[in-house]
């Protein structure tokens, strides 16, 4: 009789159904002995709780050793019920390494697109589903943007479904480089007054995309130096303060910071 899709059941019985055969009575009686079935399968992508199931002598199973031939089917249509389906909109989690060639590095991370995607089945299958992941892949001597579609993995999944097969992930790989700035002045924050710092000035060195750092200058960073709030002289680490994705490292990384208050 019908075949419920994957993952789903039918909430009640199918009622019986007839069907006529015509052929010889000796092959007629070999029938009983082996009773012939209807088998109709209920398309996946029904989605709602009934369904209504159009039957045919093409869909009888013949007895192989019964010389017979189905004519008619009774009834010809049936109502089934299933069970609810249950949607759920959740993340997908990338799998996914980039390992930039020599010199080059990731910028920002990896991007999905969607970044999530519906998942839908059983209530009680679905309802277990927090995140889907993508199969996991690896991809290495990256010199330029990625840009590329990975499968969803569906192995966890039992019997529930995605709304798509796939995602697509996005990565800009950008060529890094270092470049020093000489004569960086280094600030006491927060300002309380005189204060005298050793050394005066450090040099930096930066490290980003080639393109960004080619472009910055001294005027557009900061080195700060953050005595505490005793204003004793004490020695304290130098903070480099640059643009976002730039990494500034600052030499010497330390400085002495005194009061001019204080001896």
């Amino acid at each position: 009789m019908g075949q419920p899709p994957e993952g789903r059941a039918l909430t009640r019985p199918l009622p019986p159904v007839k069907a006529l055969y015509a052929g010889s009575a000796r092959e007629l009686i070999k029938l009983y002995a082996s009773p012939p079935v209807i088998s109709v399968a209920i398309p996946d992508t029904v989605t709602g709780s009934s369904y209504a199931l159009d039957l045919s002598p093409v869909d009888l199973k013949l007895v192989e050793d019964a010389a017979v031939k189905p004519q008619d089917v009774q009834p010809r249509r049936i109502e089934v019920t299933l069970d609810a389906v249950s949607r759920r909109l959740v993340p997908v989690v990338p799998r996914v390494t980039i390992r930039p060639d020599t010199g080059f590095a990731v910028i920002g991370g990896i991007a999905l697109s969607p970044s999530s995607v519906l998942v839908r089945g059983p209530e009680a299958v679905v309802a277990r589903v927090d995140s889907v992941r993508t199969v996991a892949l690896e991809i290495t001597g990256v010199r330029e943007p990625v840009r590329r579609a990975v499968a969803i993995d569906t192995e966890t999944l039992g019997v529930a479904q995605v709304t798509r097969k796939d995602v697509d992930i996005t990565a800009d790989v950008e060529a890094i480089s270092d470049r020093v700035l000489l004569d960086v002045p280094v600030q006491v924050r927060p300002d309380r007054g005189a204060w005298t710092v050793d050394p005066a000035t450090v040099i930096v060195t930066l490290r980003g995309p080639t393109a960004r750092v080619a472009q910055i200058s001294r005027d557009s960073i900061s080195v700060v130096a953050a005595p505490s709030a005793g204003g004793r002289r004490e020695t304290v680490h130098l903070q480099v303060v640059t643009p976002a994705g730039i990494d500034g490292l600052a030499t010497p990384d330390t400085a002495q910071v005194r009061h001019k208050g204080n001896g």
